[in-house]
């Protein structure tokens, strides 16, 4: 399977996720310091202030975070 074909295959898995899968993949993956390090880079880095915008920020960074380590075959 190429790339591309593996990050299509990634994101129907995402698809077929309810919110408390989504949340218990997450978890999974990062701890709850892991996930304050992502929102503090999106603070320091983008100058974000804005609770709601840093939450979909987070979410973004995370599901790429997620989509790479599902190509490095480490997302199980």
């Amino acid at each position: 399977m190429n790339r591309t074909e593996q990050l299509a295959f990634f994101f129907q898995k995402l698809d077929a996720l309810d919110a408390d899968s989504m949340t218990a993949l997450v978890e999974k993956h990062l701890n709850d310091e892991e996930l304050e390090q992502f929102v503090r880079h999106i603070e320091d880095f983008y100058g974000i202030e804005d609770e709601e915008e840093i939450g979909m920020m987070a979410q973004l960074m995370v599901t790429g975070y997620l989509a790479a380590k599902s190509e490095a075959g480490l997302l199980n």
